[in-house]
């Protein structure tokens, strides 16, 4: 949204070297500028937030620390990782840091897809064969949970204050968290966006010059 010049490149998902190397664990993002780097999306975005070397400061509003959205997130916590997790993986997926095999088998081992009770220790010691059979169970789920997010996009569509930010008195943090979660159900083929969510996840979307997934959903 500010227009800042960058490379981006990409790592693969099963790259653990490399952002060890860089700032002592396995995360991503990293920004790195003049030999420094730091993690976590939240930590980058006010970092550049308030440094003038990076145009105006304060350009996103705090977190208002409003419940009701995270609620409505929690409430559908269950079908977004059977929906989404499976499509970030897929063999037709376009998301780079997916294009190998092994970058795939290592985002599935350690991100469960809630079935039969697993949780992510649970998940993560069974055979890769055993995994795979799940990921693609809750593909063949797709119908039943997509008309169930659906009906639950309209319990968002009064939450969301405008097209241009979530919350009351202007784009905030609040957008940065709820913005970039909702670009993730972009790569659901068939799931029906109510006016005011689809507005703002494409208003959002044209100002941060980042691309929601429709083109390309699953």
């Amino acid at each position: 949204m500010k227009n800042i010049k960058h490379d981006v490149r990409f790592l693969m998902n099963d790259d653990v070297e490399t952002p060890t190397n860089l700032i002592g664990k396995k995360v991503a993002p990293i920004w790195e500028v003049e030999g420094e780097a730091m993690g976590e999306s939240m930590d980058i975005i006010k970092k550049v937030d308030a440094d003038e070397a990076y145009g105006e400061t304060g350009y996103f509003k705090e977190a208002s620390g409003r419940k009701d959205i995270g609620a409505w997130q929690k409430k559908y916590a269950t079908q977004f990782r059977l929906l989404q997790r499976p499509r970030y993986v897929h063999p037709q997926s376009v998301l780079p840091e997916f294009q190998q095999r092994e970058a795939r088998e290592y985002f599935m081992r350690g991100h469960f897809v809630p079935l039969d009770g697993h949780d992510k220790k649970s998940f993560k010691e069974l055979p890769m064969e055993k995994i795979q059979a799940y990921y693609e169970q809750a593909i063949s789920m797709s119908p039943e949970l997509i008309e169930e997010v659906s009906a639950g996009l309209l319990e968002l569509e009064p939450l969301i204050h405008c097209e241009e930010y979530c919350t009351e008195g202007g784009l905030s943090y609040d957008d940065v968290d709820l913005w970039a979660r909702l670009r993730s159900i972009s790569l659901i083929k068939g799931l029906k966006v109510p006016p005011k969510v689809d507005a703002y996840m494409r208003k959002l979307s044209e100002a941060s010059d980042v691309p929601l997934y429709w083109n390309t959903a699953l």
